[in-house]
């Protein structure tokens, strides 16, 4: 299919799927998109076995035309992490650094072996053979909170600033950790040396993580002189863009972390840059970078939700068993890495929150999504990787659906404002 065909597509999918959801679902946007969008593959994929139609074949023409992966991770994920981050506070965030930063970090690591190991267990309880790397890989790719889901659902339901902070500055920076454990143990489940050990995994984590916030503060210098020198709106929107998108481009073929260095760059523009700005310059690039992150996030949660043409199920597995099994696993195991940290924290009198109820909103707001599914579609083809794929998609589906719905209903305004002081 060819590229503008593909995207004129997707455009007049989304905006039906957007106006049926505004009219008559009127769930939270992008959830409503997501959900309209994988019933309508579904329902699509089930016609199909009745009427033969060719419509579940263009659909597959339509996700193999923009290649998640690409689409996603090497594509339109700098511009939506560069706007998320404009709009982090510095004083909130530094206020909450070491939570932020050890859930992050910490967390994610945590996450990673526990969900592993969980999974390992349950799939073999129940028969499925499936190895330990694998299983890891799979806790790697699922452990980082996802920052378009994050940013575009949590930052609707009323959550105090500081719980906000938390839950931004956590997805924007944790996507370094899970990089280098995807790639240590994405060479291990494919029968390689699993990334060369313990020292070749610290010198990809400080090459990706520092080389990144390197990148990010040259992005950032560019960015500040030009705009605060710029004369005319458009042009501190064209300046805007081009920094963002060499710099990301720049990040990838050096091999070091695009979306922590568009993160370090936009919390620099946001703080510093953009108070200097004047009125007539700020609006409008607001405004745009506004609209742009709405129709971005539109059509990739539309598209996540045509992934469903993928998933097929698994031969000699009972249905719906490693997604339930999956499920269960992230969620537990998320569980534990945020009490242990919160637990931790709180005892060295780093922080005051209620223990509990912190780790409550915390591990159901660990939002799980493109971003996992877009890592495990890149993973070349092998008899594990239909497995890897359907739990991805379970796990992803029910983190959007099911707890962005209701997060928001879980806690009060007022239960929210107690829980972190």
């Amino acid at each position: 299919m060819a590229t503008f065909t593909a995207v004129a597509c997707l455009l007049g999918i989304a905006a039906i799927l957007s106006f049926v959801n505004d009219r008559f679902l009127r769930l939270q946007h992008d959830i409503g998109l997501l959900l309209l969008a994988g019933l309508t593959t579904a329902g699509l994929r089930v016609l199909e076995f009745f009427v033969p139609s060719g419509l579940v074949g263009m659909l597959h023409q339509l996700t193999q035309s923009f290649n998640l992966n690409d689409t996603l991770l090497k594509g339109v994920l700098c511009f939506l992490l560069f706007r998320g981050s404009v709009r982090v506070n510095w004083p909130a965030l530094r206020e909450q650094r070491w939570l932020v930063l050890w859930l992050a970090f910490a967390g994610t690591a945590i996450g990673c072996f526990v969900a592993g190991g969980l999974v390992y267990g349950g799939l073999a309880a129940f028969g499925v053979a499936v190895t330990l790397p694998q299983c890891l890989l799979f806790g790697a790719l699922i452990a980082a909170t996802d920052p378009i889901a994050a940013l575009a659902i949590l930052s609707k339901v009323g959550l105090p600033r500081n719980l906000e902070t938390v839950i931004d500055g956590e997805s924007l920076l944790n996507d370094g950790v899970a990089v280098v454990l995807f790639t240590i143990f994405a060479g291990a489940a494919m029968g390689g040396s699993g990334g060369g050990g313990l020292s070749e995994a610290g010198a990809i984590f400080v090459r990706e993580v520092l080389g990144g916030a390197a990148m990010g503060v040259a992005g950032w210098l560019a960015i500040h002189f030009l705009m605060l020198r710029s004369t005319s709106s458009c042009t501190s929107l064209l300046v805007s863009l081009g920094a963002v998108s060499a710099m990301y481009t720049a990040a990838q073929h050096l091999e070091i972390s695009g979306p922590i260095a568009t993160v370090v760059a936009g919390l620099l523009s946001g703080n510093i840059t953009a108070p200097r700005l004047s009125e007539e310059a700020r609006v409008p690039v607001r405004t745009f970078w506004s609209g742009l992150d709405e129709i971005l996030n539109a059509l990739l949660f539309v598209f996540v939700g045509f992934h469903v043409v993928l998933i097929n199920p698994l031969q000699g597995v009972t249905l719906g068993i490693p997604g339930l099994v999956a499920i269960a696993a992230v969620l537990l195991s998320r569980s534990l890495a945020v009490a242990a940290i919160v637990g931790g924290l709180s005892a060295a009198a780093v922080i005051r929150a209620d223990c509990f109820g912190l780790t409550k909103l915390l591990t159901w707001g660990g939002l799980r999504g493109g971003l996992s599914l877009a890592l495990a579609v890149s993973l070349p083809d092998s008899p594990w990787k239909p497995l890897i794929l359907n739990m991805t998609f379970a796990v992803v589906i029910f983190s959007i659906v099911v707890q962005g719905l209701t997060i928001g209903r879980m806690f009060t305004r007022e239960d929210m404002a107690r829980l972190l002081r």
